[in-house]
């Protein structure tokens, strides 16, 4: 019985130790893995550091039968004093011979797309995020989650 309690104890401070979570992490999940054009995710972030530099990623979360080997976001930042920014971004999710970038489990593949790199958020406050997709298809298929990640930026 204690070796078993042990056993758990290890792997619970393990897997508590893994991995970067950085400032902020949230997905939503895709209702019935088909993502409406007009489902736009909201994600917020509150920012404090006005200082040091971020790195931003969307994450993506989708079947081994995704029909594409990319994808396009519209994305629109607003920042606490109203302004906005709307970017469009595309991101290869396979190479030409159909290999998934990312990790995969069963028919489950995870990508982490770098979307703004070395970012400083200039204004203290609340940044709200919006992700819609920009593919042709209104309902964007085998997409199961989406989400928004932000953590201290790699060249500080």
């Amino acid at each position: 019985m204690k070796t078993k309690v042990s056993i758990l104890i290890f792997l619970f401070f393990l897997l508590a130790g893994c991995g970067n979570l950085g400032d902020f992490a949230e997905n939503k999940v895709i209702k019935g893995t088909s993502w409406d054009i007009n489902d736009i995710c909201r994600y917020e972030y509150l920012s404090t550091d006005t200082t040091n530099a971020k790195d931003i990623f969307i994450n993506l979360r989708h079947t081994g039968m995704y029909k594409y080997s990319n994808i396009y976001f519209f994305v629109t930042t607003l920042a606490p004093d109203g302004k906005s920014l709307k970017d469009t971004v595309e991101f290869t999710l396979a190479d030409a011979r159909g290999k998934w970038a990312g990790s995969g489990i069963g028919d489950l593949y995870d990508v982490e797309l770098a979307y703004k790199r070395y970012v400083k958020f200039g204004q203290p406050g609340r940044y709200i995020f919006y992700i819609q997709h920009g593919m042709r298809d209104k309902k964007l298929d085998d997409v199961t989650d989406v989400g928004i990640s932000i953590r201290s930026g790699e060249n500080e």
